[in-house]
């Protein structure tokens, strides 16, 4: 026993010796001591690997001594030993003259010591903002020594914290930013200031190291950008700073910025999938036929998707900083120069110079305003580019705008003089040429990537932005007699027009469990649709949330109208449509989702393109109605209640090139031998597949609290209300069916996940449905995925390769609107001669393409059938009595 007392109690005497103040400040001053005498000693000491090794240990043993003394009790005589003699000008010294990388992470630990403290009032010494901001400068600055990512990122993560310090404690401000062209009231005195503005990086040398490293990827940019959005979150607390940013050249290093990381994105850009990871439903079609331009970069190469990744971390950060400055001024320079120095100087020149003839320039530039839309949700932001490049007259002209200061003003004035042309025809105008007329041009495009782009522009525009599009993109009529006419006896005829048409399709199997699903979707997407929100707000319940934002930053207000059918963009959606057996997989998945953008929108009413004007109703008197009725409002029950009929001529451009297609299926199914049996077998394989994808993806069992956090990046589920939640629903790349319920999809998640807005994996624009391509899944879930499509892709082919080959063409009269299916008894068909090619639409494709094509198109038959519906009881669209 007296053994283990004994080292219990040397025990006891070396913790106490560790913890004695006296005793650490010695050894602290020791260590300290041994650093400066080896520096002296050494010259130069980049050379002395022996002194730097000693200083690291020094450096080490000071960082440790101080964090222990930061959690014993007081005094704390090391750091106020360290705060007396100002050890950190030493340290700053010694670390940048070292050119040693280990060094100067070592010296970081140090100045991370005494910042953690919060003790002695480091951040409020300006000998020790100056001391760290010189060593910095020295370090990562424009002729340092340089070091690695990641001692750069200990150094940016350092400034983030003091950056935090200052938005949390105004009152330590005026130590790292000064400025000695300030008047007795505080006001920055009048200097000459171009539209670049003016750099003092003496004055904020803090804020011109994190705009430095904005640009960054990964922890060096994150730090960096968060840090700089406290400091413009801060120039609301200080007048002084508030000026400093409209004067100086923040905002152009900001907006330059931008348009470089912009301007890395490739030039031309292929769309197109890797052949060896294709999803399922383009294995099942003639996607391998299509060639991508060589000279176009790959959308879904990984030196493409980290360009286009930081860009739009970039185009997020910018949005953050609008969102949380609380200076109108600061925040009127930055959208200034967003417009001139991005938006009129960079990214509608790239809008304007792209060209269909060069295979690939607009698909670029189509799918990056697609990907720039979709990832902005500030309104003056997104008001300021759809404004300017769809060209839409000022319709917010008479709403009061914040008035600009005098400073702000000036340099407005002088940012919009910038590269003025002498000539006015030299002048890039969107009025001549702007986003509707590429958007119309390249949905004619005999590219097939190029249509894709278009389209998916579209769906985003129609579904996020809705406000912008009409009378740009969508010609439209107002509605002037608000009461609906529709009644309940002609949706029912028409839904039942509908489904008829999808079962004589492609069958009736699977038809009710895919229709569900798509009730559910579709209820879920217009209640989160842009225009639902006045229709389905409580009278209290506020629109908008009150914000900082000008009035006239914004869509004009959308009211009920209607869609003109010579409208532009709808007859090109209609001549897709046409051709949808023969079209591009990828194309009809992009043409579908646009068409349903329009019938998700409340305000836009279906009469006249979707469903039958209530002016062409016929009804049949009904010999056996009752003569008298208990009431009228039995009477008009039953009426409402009636089928009508109508002549071919009234109905709906949707429904007549639905039943066009339909006519074309029945030719095939007349002629191929067995053909109900390959499109059930299509289906079939995309059930399974589904189905295993599920299994594979829910497998072991996630709990539901945390599911939506775990699926894979970029993995879409429909947002439903609470109330139907009971299931998900996959991308609609793997499979064109809906969802399985949730009865019989165990461990399906209980919330819906939205998808990674910068994940750079999804080129669908609009985050309601997955359409294409598919997310990347992790390594296990990849190579599962592969071999299950591969399974697949053999088992439904091997054994009908030659009949699942054969090519069939359609085609189309120019004095003619149908479609002639030529079903060839041999394959490949013979070549048209020139003068039928010329007078004549001649498409073709495989068996296999059109089945899968088949397929799609059921599905979103039921979706159509969906959107009535959900419509019809949501908005009360129909007539009951």
């Amino acid at each position: 026993m007296d053994f283990f007392s004994r080292l219990l109690g040397g025990s006891s005497k070396k913790q106490a010796a560790a913890n004695n103040p006296q005793q650490r400040l010695a050894r602290f001053k020791q260590r300290y001591n041994q650093i400066l005498q080896t520096w002296h000693k050494a010259q130069p000491l980049a050379e002395d690997r022996e002194a730097l090794g000693h200083i690291r240990r020094g450096f080490q043993a000071l960082a440790a001594i101080l964090n222990d003394e930061s959690r014993s009790p007081a005094p704390h005589l090391c750091l106020s030993y360290a705060a007396g003699t100002q050890i950190y000008t030493g340290i700053s010294k010694i670390a940048a003259t070292s050119h040693d990388e280990g060094v100067v992470r070592d010296a970081i630990a140090v100045y991370n010591a005494l910042i953690d403290s919060e003790e002695e009032d480091f951040l409020e010494n300006d000998v020790f903002a100056a001391s760290l901001m010189n060593f910095i400068g020295r370090t990562v600055g424009v002729g340092s020594m340089g070091v690695g990512e990641d001692i750069e990122a200990d150094i940016v993560e350092l400034l983030f914290g003091i950056a935090a310090k200052i938005r949390l404690q105004p009152e330590i401000l005026p130590v790292w930013f000064t400025t000695h062209k300030a008047d007795s009231n505080g006001r920055l005195v009048n200097q000459k200031i171009d539209f670049a503005g003016v750099t003092q990086k003496e004055d904020f040398p803090l804020c011109y190291q994190l705009i430095d490293h904005v640009h960054h990827e990964g922890r060096i940019g994150d730090f960096a950008r968060t840090g700089l959005l406290y400091i413009f979150e801060s120039a609301s607390k200080s007048i002084t700073l508030e000026q400093w940013i409209v004067n100086s050249d923040l905002p152009t290093l900001m907006a330059t910025g931008l348009g470089a990381l912009y301007s890395q994105l490739s030039r031309k850009l292929s769309i197109l999938h890797p052949a060896e990871e294709l999803p399922l439903i383009l294995t099942f079609s003639d996607y391998a036929e299509m060639h991508a331009n060589p000279e176009a970069e790959s959308y879904f190469s990984p030196d493409f998707q980290g360009h286009m990744d930081t860009f739009l971390s970039y185009l997020t950060f910018w949005q953050d900083v609008l969102e949380h400055c609380r200076s109108v001024d600061v925040r009127h320079t930055l959208i200034d120069h967003f417009q001139v120095l991005f938006l009129q100087q960079l990214l509608y020149p790239s809008l304007l110079e792209s060209s269909d003839v060069d295979g690939g320039s607009s698909v670029a530039v189509l799918t990056y305003l697609r990907r720039i839309l979709d990832a902005l949700d500030h309104p003056e932001l997104v008001y300021m580019i759809l404004h300017y490049l769809l060209a839409l007259p000022d319709f917010n002209a008479s709403s009061p705008r914040t008035p600009r200061s005098p400073a702000a003003a000036k340099r407005r004035q002088s940012l919009m003089l910038l590269k003025v042309p002498a000539e006015e025809e030299d002048r890039l105008n969107p009025s001549l040429f702007n986003l509707v007329d590429l958007v119309l041009n390249s949905a004619e495009s005999r590219n097939p990537q190029t249509v894709t782009a278009a389209l998916k522009l579209t769906t985003v525009i129609l579904g996020k932005n809705h406000g912008y599009a009409l009378g740009s993109m969508m010609k439209i009529m107002p509605v002037h007699q608000r009461e609906h006419h529709r009644t309940i006896g002609a949706l029912n005829t028409e839904l039942e027009s509908y489904l008829n048409l999808a079962i004589g399709l492609a069958g009736e199997t699977g038809v009710d469990e895919a229709y569900g699903n798509h009730l559910k979707d579709k209820q879920s997407m217009m209640e989160g649709h842009p225009c639902s929100a006045k229709l389905l707000a409580l009278p209290t319940e506020p629109l908008k949330s009150p914000g900082f934002f000008d009035a006239e930053s914004g869509p004009q207000d959308v009211e009920a109208h209607y869609l003109i059918p010579e409208d532009p963009l709808f007859k090109s959606l209609l001549e897709l449509l046409e051709h949808f057996l023969t079209n591009d997989v990828e194309t009809n998945l992009a043409l579908t989702e646009s068409i349903m953008n329009l019938g998700l929108c409340s305000q836009l009413r279906l009469e006249g393109w979707l469903a039958v004007d209530p002016a062409d109703y016929h009804f049949v008197e009904a010999e056996s109605e009752p003569e008298k009725f208990l009431n009228d409002s039995f009477r008009d029950m039953y009426r409402a209640s009636r089928a009508p009929t109508w002549q071919p001529s009234a109905t709906p451009p949707v429904l007549a090139c639905l039943h066009e297609l339909g006519q074309q299926v029945q030719a095939l199914r007349a002629d191929i031998q067995d053909w109900d049996e390959h499109v059930s077998n299509r289906k079939q394989a995309f059930y399974f597949h589904e189905e295993m994808s599920e299994a594979v993806k829910f497998t072991p069992p996630v709990k539901p609290a945390r599911a939506s956090a775990e699926l894979p990046t970029g993995s879409w589920t429909p947002q439903i209300p609470k109330h139907v939640l009971d299931s998900s629903t996959p991308s609609r790349t793997q499979s064109p069916r809906g969802r399985k319920e949730g009865a019989e999809a165990k461990g399906t998640p209980g919330a819906s996940p939205a998808p990674s807005r910068f994940g750079g994996q999804t080129l669908v624009g609009s985050p309601s449905r997955g359409m294409s391509p598919l997310p990347a899944p992790q390594a296990a879930s990849k190579r599962q995925t592969t071999l299950m499509t591969d399974v697949f892709a053999n088992l439904a082919e091997v054994a009908n390769a030659d009949i699942l080959k054969r090519r069939i063409r359609f085609k189309k009269a120019t004095d003619s609107s149908t479609v002639e299916v030529m079903l060839s008894k041999y394959q490949p068909p013979p070549p048209e001669s020139d003068d039928d090619e010329k007078k004549d639409d001649v498409r073709e494709a495989s068996l296999r393409h059109i089945i899968t094509n088949v397929v799609i198109l059921q599905e979103f038959v039921l979706e159509l059938v969906a959107i009535m519906q959900v419509r019809a009881s949501l908005f009360g669209e129909v007539r009951h009595g």
